[in-house]
């Protein structure tokens, strides 16, 4: 009976006088490949800190090397001392979901949260299929700054390391001015002039909570009254209320108060109106500036429209002030 042998990578098979044979220099084939040029397509990630981010699935380049792969985040680095730091895997309480949040279906907080839970986690994973960074809303106690990092990757072909592969550029941006005007409208009519931009400005009151409180005054300062329809809905435009999706909105003498539960806030878009809001404030509220209405006749009264749009980026509580130009509060 014949006995086949199979050899792998044998550089010389020797087959001696006495029936008996010996191998040189044999070593086992390599599964696959693992390229020295393994990188991230953009290597800056620029992340506003608090945020919950993901990098794209595919900006791990692999070039060419075989699947499956395992990355390992070997050491993180402040970028301008190069000094290693561990604050990116110290453990913070933070919401994780548990199974896929809707927009459309899970608009309260009951339904919110079975599908999210609190744990105690560092604030950033490096997926170990894929090399994505994931940073959760625990890098709000991380310094702002950037820091580099090295990974080691390994396959069936071996490991390496890639030192410096890339850079965390965490930034301080818990908010976003997205737009906005204002203008006047004669009572009864669609005859309108532009008054000017208002000016919206934050303050952000603590990191904790989930809370906005709205304020809307006039070129002094002073509020308008919600609580007294000091502020109307104009139509079927969005409004505040519009992108409330998990607690009513409350109302007090000077603001409207909204409980997100979620960042960002707001979470989507308003078809054909972005993040925009839209209000009225009726003319026995509001008087314009002189200058500002063209050729106004006798007896002709204004109402002000004001629209802005701002988004939350990050959690906490929050006072925005939308100041509007050029009008003044009727007591």
């Amino acid at each position: 009976m014949k006995k086949h042998i199979t050899f792998l990578n044998c550089a010389m098979l020797v087959v001696l006088g006495t029936g008996l044979f010996s191998v040189s220099s044999c070593e086992k084939v390599p599964i696959g490949y693992i390229s020295d040029q393994i990188r991230y397509v953009n290597d800056t990630f620029r992340v506003p800190r608090g945020t919950n981010y993901k990098s794209e699935p595919k900006a791990f380049e692999l070039d060419g090397s075989n699947y499956p792969i395992s990355v390992k985040l070997l050491e993180m680095r402040d970028l301008a001392t190069g000094k290693p730091t561990n604050i990116f895997s110290e453990p913070h309480e933070v919401y994780i979901w548990n199974a896929l949040f809707n927009v459309n279906t899970d608009t309260t907080v009951a339904l919110l949260n079975k599908k999210r839970n609190k744990q105690n986690v560092p604030s950033l994973e490096v997926v170990e299929k894929s090399g994505q960074l994931i940073l959760n809303e625990g890098s709000l106690a991380i310094p702002t700054g950037k820091y580099t990092f090295d990974l080691q990757v390994t396959n069936g072909s071996g490991t390496k390391i890639f030192k410096n592969i890339g850079v965390i550029d965490l930034l301080d941006q818990p908010f976003e001015d997205k737009g906005g005007g204002c203008a006047y409208f004669i009572d009864g009519t669609n005859t309108s002039g532009d008054i000017g931009l208002p000016a919206v400005t934050y303050k952000k009151i603590s990191d904790e909570g989930y809370q906005v409180r709205l304020k809307v005054t006039d070129k002094n300062g002073t509020a308008f009254n919600p609580k007294l329809g000091e502020l109307q809905k104009r139509g079927d435009r969005p409004l505040f209320e519009t992108y409330a999706k998990f607690n009513p909105v409350e109302y007090t003498d000077t603001t409207m108060i909204c409980n997100y539960e979620l960042t960002p806030f707001p979470i989507l878009e308003y078809p054909g109106y972005g993040y925009l809001m839209y209000y009225r404030i009726p003319s026995n509220k509001v008087v314009i500036d002189p200058g500002v209405v063209q050729n106004p006749k006798p007896g002709d009264t204004y109402n002000v429209n004001p629209r802005w749009a701002f988004r939350l980026l990050v959690k906490g509580t929050y006072e925005v002030t939308v100041k509007m130009p050029k009008v003044t509060r009727k007591p």
